[in-house]
């Protein structure tokens, strides 16, 4: 039924949606989670689902077309029994949400035949796409045979893993032009007779686990394919000569498999090639002079501009860390514009090879690594880098002073060289900006504050890496007006000082500050609670004073070390359930340590930034990336006291604990022995006391330990674990004895310990075979006498017995007594 109105606005009539689709889309909102209330709108009480977020009508009969709902956070269950009812639907975009189940045709409770997966689908579907529902389960495709109409299919990041017929269902749709199945699962690419798609264009199987040779039936699947994507796969072997008989083939990638062998030069003679992705395979021998490619890796030779001339149409290069030398005349001119040029890693340099400067199109331009060294004509270099969106020079061995540049690239990295001088300035255009391992020197404030360089009021920069310079002077106080859109700031190893000025606290969008490694003081009084998104805080290497400050609820890492704060540690902290790293180190915090630390270190859920950060532990301070996968709490240098929290040993996943140099009394909490994951222990120079408990020799992984200028006494357990670290483990401790130390152990001791020892060690073993005698006496003796007692014939036959063994046993006794006398 169509429902039709008038329309005051036009003075026409307008087609609110069909009753029936109405229906079917609240049923499909009740199997769904929508956190965000991104639904709002569909609710009984609005009757013209058309005006609904995402739903899209015909203007004419009112039936739903399309249902948009990408990117809206959604979760719970995808109805397809209810969506695909949708009898007129031909749009159904779902991707870039959270759904974690789909209920999956034949919509009737029958399931008889094979015809029944098809029933009331929607015929008019064309478009559907479930991408970037990661790991969304999705077990049998039968259903899309009903779908004849389907041309663009995206599964995406689904898990179809458990579906082996994957290719004989898709290939029942006739005018599938578009299959997108990257990182779902695949296994083994099936092995079937005949499979022909009549339209299929485009075919993306990579990032899947496709463990084989290069099928030969992959590329007789279609004549039409002109996109094919089999990278990140498990392929090996040779490339096959039926990849030459794709006539319409405009781009393949067979990027990160394990291909070998040469590449055939009749490669090069597909008219319609335009991209080819080679790079991370086993490629060996020189490149085909017909080949024009797009990236070629894994392959060593000479590399002239004859290999270049008849590529008229090359838009991109990639020749990242390959083995290739360049023989390039300085004097050619390429007969291509490229948009895309990246030499990572290469023995380009040591200068700017002349042919570059002809690039007008670039757009993407990376040479980081390549040896550059010396500039010719730096007015031209830089003039020339200004017109590339994105730029990365870092890790050569460019120097000079850059200060009167105005950089205007949408990203430029400048690390790892040797720039001096001050900063250069940059423009409202550029969104990240790494210029860390340089000497540029002097004052922030042109950069960030300059009258001349700010053209707008706000700025769209995201990143700025300044880390490992040497700049000096304070903090200017202008980040509220331009920078509130930052998400990384590194100022970290320089020589800034003062106090960090207020209007830093209302970088709300901020994910990442480090200001480590400088001579800022005061105290750090700013509110961070409304910082949302940060993760990492680091601050450590300051003259930072007061009292902790208050922290947000995501921070994952929590660097405070070697600063002058003071006062007990906030109960706020135990909140930080993401907490994976804290480390207080070297401050004059004093009073207990809580107990609640024990709330913090659950499973990590966010987006770390994949960057070195150095932590002192083992001993030692070293670099570390993989964040994710360490648990740290370092509390040396203070002047905690009280006892050592037995909850804190309940944090199973610790990597390392460090409460040295404080004034901690009392013992090891026997709990110790459940943090199998500890690799790094240290709780020297206190006052702690008592033995040590053996339960510390189940630590498998223990790498370090120090447990030195203590009060412990007695002989340290024995394991071998234990016994394999140096005696400096253990020194200081005078009531102390046994391997390691050189200090033995008299009898009653090495008695009593061994005793404890073995108590300790078989006391589950000989509790448990206690138990199972009791249980066993008790079950037989309740097994006989509750027979007797219940069974009539049992028990009159045992007393028959009885009393005949009585009998006996008194004339016997009887005999045996006048014998005697």
């Amino acid at each position: 039924m169509v429902i039709i109105r008038a329309n005051t606005e036009t003075g026409g009539l307008a087609v609110r949606c069909n009753e029936k689709d109405r229906r079917l889309l609240l049923l499909f909102k009740q199997g769904v989670i929508d956190p965000a209330n991104r639904l709002f709108s569909w609710t009984s009480e609005e009757e013209d689902c058309c005006s609904w977020i995402g739903v899209q009508c015909d203007n004419i009969t009112g039936r739903v077309t399309e249902l948009d709902l990408a990117g809206q956070l959604l979760q719970g269950d995808i109805n397809l029994c209810l969506v695909l009812q949708l009898e007129f639907l031909n749009y159904l975009d779902l991707h870039h949400n959270e759904f974690v189940t789909v209920s999956i045709p034949p919509c009737q409770p029958s399931r008889s035949s094979s015809d029944d997966q098809s029933a009331n689908l929607s015929a008019a579907l064309r478009y559907l796409d479930f991408s970037s529902n990661y790991d969304l389960p999705i077990n049998d495709l039968r259903w899309l045979s009903g779908l004849s109409s389907l041309n663009y299919l995206d599964l995406n990041d689904c898990d179809i893993e458990n579906e082996t017929k994957w290719l004989e269902f898709v290939s029942m749709l006739p005018s599938l032009s578009e299959l997108h199945l990257r990182s779902c699962g695949l296994r083994d690419f099936p092995r079937i007779s005949y499979v022909n798609f009549t339209s299929l264009s485009t075919l993306d199987l990579s990032f899947n686990l496709l463990n084989s040779e290069l099928p030969y039936s992959l590329f007789n699947l279609t004549n039409d394919i002109s996109v094919l994507d089999l990278s990140h796969n498990g392929f090996y072997g040779k490339v096959p000569m039926a990849l030459f008989k794709l006539p319409k083939l405009k781009q393949l990638s067979l990027s990160f498999n394990s291909i070998k062998g040469s590449i055939p030069d009749s490669i090069g003679q597909h008219e319609q090639l335009q991209h080819l992705f080679l790079r991370e395979n086993s490629f060996n021998g020189s490149i085909p002079p017909s080949l024009g490619g797009k990236s070629l890796q894994s392959l060593k030779g000479v590399l002239s501009e004859k290999n270049f001339a008849n590529l008229s149409n090359l838009t991109s290069l990639y020749l990242s860390s390959s083995g290739f030398k360049f023989h390039i005349d300085p004097n050619w001119v390429p007969p291509f514009q490229l948009e895309y040029f990246e030499l990572r890693n290469t023995s380009l340099g040591p200068t700017i090879p002349a042919w570059l400067y002809t690039q007008r199109s670039l757009r993407w331009l990376d040479i980081s690594g390549s040896g550059i060294s010396t500039i010719d004509d730096t007015d031209m270099f830089w003039s020339f880098v200004a017109r590339i969106d994105n730029v990365n020079l870092s890790y050569n061995l460019m120097s000079g002073d850059i200060s009167p540049l105005t950089l205007n690239s949408t990203s430029i990295n400048l690390e790892y060289n040797s720039f001096t001088g001050g900063l250069p300035h940059i423009s409202s255009n550029v969104v990240n900006f790494w210029a860390s391992h340089n000497s540029f020197s002097g004052s922030i404030f042109p950069l960030l504050c300059h009258s001349k360089i700010i053209s707008r009021e706000k700025y769209s920069l995201a990143t700025l890496d300044l880390s490992y310079n040497h700049l000096g002077g304070t903090l200017p106080n202008c980040w509220a007006k331009y920078w509130e859109q930052l998400i990384y700031l590194d100022l970290g190893s320089n020589k800034l000082t003062g106090e960090v000025p207020p209007s830093i606290a209302s970088l709300n969008f901020l994910a990442y500050l480090d200001l480590s490694s400088n001579n800022f003081l005061g105290k750090f009084s700013l509110d961070l609670s409304n910082w949302k998104n940060l993760q990492y805080l680091l601050l450590e290497g300051n003259k930072f004073s007061g009292i902790l400050p208050t922290l947000p609820q995501n921070l994952v890492v929590i660097k405070l070390r070697a600063n002058q704060f003071t006062g007990n540690i906030p109960t706020h902290l135990c909140n930080l359930s993401s907490l994976a790293i804290l480390d207080l180190a070297d401050n004059t915090l004093s009073g207990s340590i809580p107990s609640c630390l024990n709330n913090i270190m659950h499973p990590i859920n966010a987006s770390l930034w994949l960057k070195v950060i150095k932590l002192s532990a083992k001993g030692r301070e070293l670099d570390y990336k993989d964040v994710e996968l360490l648990r740290l709490i370092d509390l040396s240098a203070n002047n905690f006291s009280g006892e050592i929290p037995k909850e804190l040993f309940s944090l199973i996943q610790m990597w390392s604990l460090n409460l040295s140099r404080n004034h901690l009394r009392g013992k090891i909490p026997r709990e110790i022995g459940g943090m199998k994951n500890l690799e790094s222990f240290d709780l020297s120079c206190n006052k702690l006391s008592g033995e040590i408990p053996p339960a510390i020799s189940n630590l498998s992984f223990l790498d370090y330990l120090n447990l030195s200028y203590n009060n412990f006494v007695g002989q340290i357990p024995l394991g071998t674990q234990i016994q394999s670290f140096d005696s400096w483990s253990f020194v200081g401790n005078l009531g102390l004895c046994g391997d390691p130390l050189p200090k033995r152990c008299n009898k009653k001791e090495e008695t009593n310990n061994s005793n404890q020892a073995e108590v300790n060690e078989d006391d589950f073993f000989f509790k448990s075979l206690y138990l199972g005698m009791g249980v066993g006496f008790a079950a037989g003796f309740w097994g006989v006498c509750g027979s007797l007692f219940l069974i009539r014939a049992w028990r009159h036959k045992f007393f028959r017995w009885f009393n005949r063994l009585m009998d006996r046993l008194y004339v016997a006794g009887v005999l045996c007594f006048k014998s005697l006398c």
